[in-house]
């Protein structure tokens, strides 16, 4: 048997592990009779590999996992490499390798691994769910989707998030969504396309990590899966010096609570997050929700969590910094974008990845807000008009005004949201401003760069001259 015919047997990632484990020497106990060939596998245990050739042909039996959901795993792809490269090196003769009897298993052992295999079907047969599901889209269209097929899908929905499969879950969900948008109004064929290809290329990342053939990258692992990580895990860093520019409490609908802070490191600029999340159904005394860090502070042990950016972060100990506030202030400015362009081309270098998050939180010093055409628009620093994602109503003015006499009331004067409105005419940027609406004394806001058809910023928090306030006075949902 040559090489070109072993990587015919596979696809090219699973070609490559396979040489892996040939260059780590982890083929052990190598044998052959006339039609088959036997070896052991050291992998993250120990492997028992079985390749028959009938008429010529290799079929192949090992006692790992992925064996189950495909005819030849790394471990058998290893085997036939080293076959096609050195048959010498397997001892002629009857089966040498006797697999040694189980050893005596705890209580409630055996129950354990039943149920671990029957997770591992279930998840094998949700997957294989999905990319059905995905290929009778992609035939019928938006438009000739029944209503039992919407029903089937949020069935397989709910089975992947019982799995934790949450970006599956999640990519379902988008697609019930649209069918459901469809009724009602025009959904573009490029929109449903692209949320189709996504779930068909998230399908296929975790059916590969399932059965390890491919694993995730860490932080996919993080993003996809919700893997719950140990402080081993996690890359150490000290003397961070910090400070909040946002906390929110946000409820999704994966069933969970997501405490966030969100920092950004003093001296270098970075942005990071503080987060805990806490399942809807946890018990009361597991509820308590993670407070804010309204002074800046001194992270003198910090751990990283493996994830894409701006990366999770777990503070082991923090001590407040004296600094004057202003100061501080000063320096997180100075870190803050003045234009939408670079923040817009690192974004859409984040949508070519389709496990990537869909969301780019900033620091954004602007110029001025304007309410045109039943929009908010919010102008950088050199002009250019980004959409304002907010909640906007006809009486919003009159809002803040209450809002803002109440918050004096309440702290003594001290106001959290400083605004003037203004009306205005003119142009910029060919683009007439009708009204500036709520032009506020924010050094800078900071929030989230979302969209994908079409771009908007969805604030959180203005940064003042004396810290941060919220721009939005209320829990958030999505």
């Amino acid at each position: 048997m040559t090489l070109d015919e072993v990587r015919a047997l596979c696809d090219m990632s699973a070609y490559r592990n396979a040489e892996q484990i040939v260059a780590g020497d982890q083929l052990l106990h190598l044998a052959r009779s006339d039609t088959t060939l036997y070896a052991q596998v050291q992998g993250s245990k120990p492997y028992t590999v079985r390749i028959e050739f009938q008429d010529g042909a290799p079929k192949a039996k090992c006692t790992c996992p992925a064996a189950r959901f495909s005819k030849f795993c790394k471990h058998a792809i290893a085997v036939l490499i080293v076959w096609a490269q050195s048959p010498e090196r397997f001892v002629y003769g009857q089966q040498t390798l006797v697999e040694s009897p189980p050893a005596p298993q705890p209580r409630g052992a055996k129950r354990a691994a039943k149920a671990t295999v029957e997770r591992s079907d279930l998840q094998s047969q949700s997957i294989q769910q999905t990319l059905k599901l995905v290929q009778e889209l992609a035939e019928r269209g938006l438009t000739g989707v029944q209503p039992a097929f919407l029903e089937q899908l949020r069935v397989i929905a709910e089975n992947l998030q019982s799995l934790k499969t949450r970006r599956l879950k999640q990519a379902v969900d988008y697609l019930a969504q649209l069918i459901e948008e469809a009724r009602e109004s025009t959904v573009s064929e490029e929109r449903f396309t692209r949320a189709l290809l996504r779930l068909w290329l998230t399908t296929r990342a975790v059916e590969e990590h399932f059965a390890e053939r491919r694993t995730l990258p860490e932080e996919q692992l993080e993003e996809m899966l919700g893997r719950t990580w140990r402080d081993k895990d996690l890359q150490p860093r000290e003397n961070l010096r910090m400070m909040e520019l946002a906390y929110e409490n946000i409820t999704i609908q994966t069933g969970f609570r997501l405490d966030i802070s969100h920092l950004i490191a003093l001296d270098t600029g970075e942005l990071l997050r503080e987060m805990k999340i806490t399942p809807l159904n946890a018990p009361p005394t597991a509820q308590e929700v993670k407070p804010a860090r309204p002074k800046p502070f001194l992270a003198t042990r910090v751990g990283v969590y493996p994830g894409y950016a701006p990366k999770r972060i777990k503070i082991y100990d923090a001590l407040t910094l004296d600094s004057e506030p202003t100061t501080l202030v000063q320096q997180a400015l100075a870190y803050a974008h003045t234009e939408w362009q670079p923040l817009i081309n690192h974004y859409l270098e984040r949508l070519l990845d389709p496990f990537a998050p869909r969301e780019l939180p900033c620091l954004i010093r602007y110029q001025y807000i304007v309410w045109q055409d039943n929009q908010l628009w919010i102008a950088d620093t050199q002009g250019r008009l980004l959409q304002l994602m907010v909640n906007v109503m006809p009486n919003l003015i009159q809002i803040l005004r209450e809002s803002e006499q109440q918050i004096r009331e309440e702290l003594g004067g001290i106001s959290m949201i400083v605004w003037t409105a203004l009306t205005t005419s003119g142009g910029h940027s060919g683009i007439c401003l009708e009204h500036a609406l709520l032009r506020h004394r924010w050094l800078a806001l900071f929030g989230y760069l979302e969209g994908e058809d079409r771009l908007w910023f969805r604030p959180i928090s203005g940064l003042h001259e004396h810290g941060v306030a919220p721009f939005i006075l209320q829990t958030q949902s999505r």
